[in-house]
């Protein structure tokens, strides 16, 4: 799987938002996060300025979350942590940086200097240490076994 097809898993699938009334007649509409924040399409924050009272098409909402992507990304390499391209490290940062922001990325010192080190279960043992892996375990450990198992 993709980072694009595992960000809409964790970000909520058209299918999930259905049943969660979030999509339906076509299109994606907004509603608010676990912390009360305006979101829309998979996984979107509604910035200041921007308008989707008349939703989203399925196609749109892929393209925003290109564009989420390449954000993430282009934060993400701020880090430089120095991964090989190859490793799936890279995918688990982008991930973590779409979904607390770079702010929140770099309060994670000890992960971070685990990384960049290479001393990945360290890396691991440090992300386990959290709130953010506290609030939603499923999701960090369904991207560490990305990391780790492929």
């Amino acid at each position: 799987m993709d980072l694009k097809e595992q960000l809409k898993e964790y970000e909520g699938t058209k299918q999930y938002q259905a049943k969660l009334g979030y999509f339906r007649n076509g299109k994606f509409w907004t509603y608010k996060d676990s912390l009360g924040y305006s979101t829309v399409g998979y996984g979107h924050l509604v910035l200041q300025g921007e308008n989707f009272s008349n939703g989203l098409t399925e196609e749109e909402a892929d393209k925003l979350l290109e564009i989420d992507i390449h954000k993430a990304q282009t934060q993400a390499a701020t880090l430089e942590l120095n991964l090989p391209k190859d490793s799936r490290w890279n995918d688990f940062i982008v991930m973590m940086v779409f979904q607390l922001g770079i702010g929140g990325t770099r309060k994670f010192k000890k992960f971070l200097a685990a990384l960049k080190v290479g001393n990945y279960a360290t890396a691991i043992i440090e992300v386990k240490d959290s709130n953010w892996y506290r609030q939603t375990p499923k999701r960090v450990d369904s991207m560490i076994a990305y990391v780790v198992r492929g």
